[in-house]
């Protein structure tokens, strides 16, 4: 049995709707139909989820990925023409140099290409991926008020563990 439904939508959204709809050439009732399908799909997987105690916590544990740099850090100290290892070296230069860092100071220490153990052609993409807990970043260690920049609290002791690969003083 069809049901018929009316209602109302923005009129941008049907405007994109409707040429949506030209380049897939299906019908509104079709396309509505589908998205209604999609929309209660979402919408119980997301109740039962909340009625499966281990569903959630596995949803939980992948949200949680600042493991991801306290198991990275070891290698990057192993590998000083990375990216990251640079990153994180002009960090404690500019701590050794001033007694903090800003995103400026590493981006200017990264942007010197007669410096090549900190030079980092895509400095800003790759620091903005050290400042994301995600699936697909590179792993959180760094901070930053939109100045000063500081080490992650999660990842600060594997950090200072391995600062003497990264950074030495007496250099």
């Amino acid at each position: 049995m069809n049901k018929s439904v009316t209602f109302t939508v923005d009129a941008d959204v049907y405007e994109k709707f409707c040429i949506a709809l030209n380049l897939t050439s299906e019908t509104q009732d079709t396309a509505v139909e589908s998205c209604m399908r999609w929309y209660i799909a979402k919408t119980f997987e997301k109740a039962s989820q909340a009625y499966n105690p281990k569903t959630r916590q596995n949803e939980d544990a992948n949200r949680d990925f600042y493991g991801k740099a306290n198991q990275r850090i070891p290698v990057w100290a192993l590998k000083p023409n990375q990216y990251n290892h640079k990153i994180i070296r002009a960090y404690f230069k500019a701590v050794a140099a001033t007694g903090h860092a800003t995103i400026d100071m590493m981006e200017r220490l990264c942007s010197d290409e007669n410096t090549p153990e900190l030079y980092v052609p895509t400095f800003k993409n790759n620091y903005s991926q050290m400042k994301l807990d995600g699936p697909k970043s590179h792993g959180k260690v760094f901070e930053d008020d939109g100045e000063t920049v500081t080490i992650w609290h999660e990842v600060e002791n594997t950090l200072m563990k391995y600062k003497s690969s990264f950074y030495n003083e007496e250099v």
